[in-house]
């Protein structure tokens, strides 16, 4: 049965039509977070002294654990320029996995560190492709009523990889096997490759800009299981959204981002939620939590603690996003809130130096601030990201604000144990509390309210101060 009871598509037996093409992509959401498990396990493996790459200094083992995050700028960057008209949904998604794939290869069975870090980066690239196309394609070929639940679960899945990385970490680690960490998601690769090849329509949306109504009705009957009769009319009412935008080269798409009020209303809302994400310190947060397990001598365990809590906070805002009680704006603020007194705390704690802090109360401020932050940043930025845009710029707009979320990821977690030199963690983590209250002023007088609605009518519900 359908998150929320019997739904749309779910005669109540049988495989639901929409739940294949919510599982391919939410495997590229779960592939990226075991990049983040797995690489963290890798570093913590080539750390502890020799391996088949040598002796490798910090420097080094940055570049390890980073070289993914620069392929998905670049990949962001270049989805910007390629646009609608070259490449659709469900070819991105294929595009990602061959990139997974690929790049699994290299970094696991590269015999050198350049094709180690060559691997890392062509991993990233499938991270860049795969989190574009993701929410992309689940926003647009979900039903209305099961939209917000599924991109939610889209975050959930990124979390269930974080802790598969963490535990092939602890299979392999204690033999020093770190090659096999990365090898370990292959299988999964291949999966997601064959189910974006092979079980899955294109987005109905994406053919609907591009003037293909009939193959668009065939991929909403595939996806949906909507009669016939429904499926028209609402194609009809997407190739009405879309007009004569698809026709547009890339360039031009890219000059009407910022054109219309709609249009700037929607990248000021996605654009704003993406920095202020990073900008109120979640890598910083989870880096500085790390180390503090480490000290205790909890790293593996409390990882993957931390990881099973995350889980099950991104599930009760999954539960919580489609509740006519609740909503995706008032999520993000009590979500928001939260975080900024967890980082208050953390602030007070280590006021009187971070020798004499009590690291009971460190890890429960930083248990608080990941929670918080998975009912309401974690899930709903990227539903909100998924929703906002007009059909007519959505592509470019995502390409963006992914741009915009792995570079402000990349620059926080560079600049972060500077700051902490230089502030000292008091200062450090009162600086992340003034920006996390300034994003519950941005959420409140800037994010809009998208439950039930569809994405042509939250499209309409943004132009409305253009009349």
């Amino acid at each position: 049965m359908a998150p929320g009871g019997q739904q749309q598509g779910d005669k109540g037996g049988g495989v639901p039509p929409w739940l294949v093409p919510f599982l391919v992509p939410a495997l590229g959401g779960a592939l990226f977070g075991y990049d983040i498990g797995g690489s963290s396990s890798v570093v913590r493996i080539l750390g502890e002294g020799a391996s088949s790459l040598g002796n490798l200094d910090p420097i080094t083992l940055g570049y390890v654990a980073s070289g993914s995050l620069f392929g998905a700028l670049v990949a962001s960057a270049g989805l910007l320029v390629v646009g609608d008209r070259n490449i659709g949904r469900k070819q991105e998604l294929v595009a990602g996995a061959l990139c997974y794939g690929a790049g699994t290869a290299l970094q696991s069975l590269g015999a050198t560190l350049p094709l180690v870090l060559a691997g890392r980066v062509l991993y990233g690239l499938g991270i860049g492709v795969s989190m574009h196309a993701g929410p992309l394609y689940i926003g647009e070929a979900a039903p209305n009523n099961l939209r917000g639940q599924l991109v939610s679960l889209k975050e959930a899945a990124i979390v269930v990889g974080i802790i598969g990385g963490y535990a092939a970490g602890a299979v392999f680690g204690g033999s020093g096997d770190w090659s096999s960490v990365y090898l370990a998601a292959l299988p999964f690769e291949l999966l997601m490759l064959g189910g974006a090849a092979l079980a899955i329509p294109e987005s109905p949306r994406w053919l609907a800009l591009r003037g293909r109504p009939d193959e668009a009705e065939k991929a909403l009957q595939q996806g949906q299981g909507l009669p016939e009769a429904e499926c028209k009319k609402e194609v009809r009412t997407m190739v009405e959204a879309a007009g004569t935008s698809g026709q547009q080269t890339s360039l031009e798409v890219m000059g009407k981002l910022f054109q219309g009020v709609a249009n700037q209303r929607a990248l000021t809302a996605g654009l704003g939620l993406v920095l202020f994400q990073q900008l109120s310190g979640q890598p910083s947060v989870l880096y500085y939590a790390n180390r503090i397990f480490d000290k205790a001598g909890l790293g593996f365990e409390a990882a993957v603690g931390v990881g099973v809590f995350k889980a099950a906070m991104t599930l009760v805002s999954v539960g919580l996003v489609e509740n006519p009680n609740w909503g995706r704006r008032q999520l993000l603020i009590v979500g928001t809130s939260g975080m900024a007194l967890s980082l208050v705390a953390l602030a007070a704690v280590f006021s009187g130096g971070a020798d004499s802090a009590n690291q009971s109360a460190i890890i429960a401020a930083v248990v608080a601030y990941v929670g918080c932050y998975q009912i309401g940043f974690g899930p709903i930025t990227w539903l909100i990201l998924s929703e906002i845009f007009p059909l007519s710029i959505r592509s470019a707009a995502l390409s963006l604000a992914t741009l915009t979320n792995f570079g402000s990821n990349l620059l926080v977690t560079l600049t972060f144990e500077a700051e902490r030199v230089a502030l000292g963690e008091s200062l450090l983590f009162g600086q992340f509390a003034l920006i996390a209250l300034a994003a519950v002023a941005f959420e409140v007088t800037k994010v809009p309210e998208t439950q039930g609605l569809s994405l042509e009518e939250i499209e309409a519900q943004l132009m409305k101060d253009e009349d």
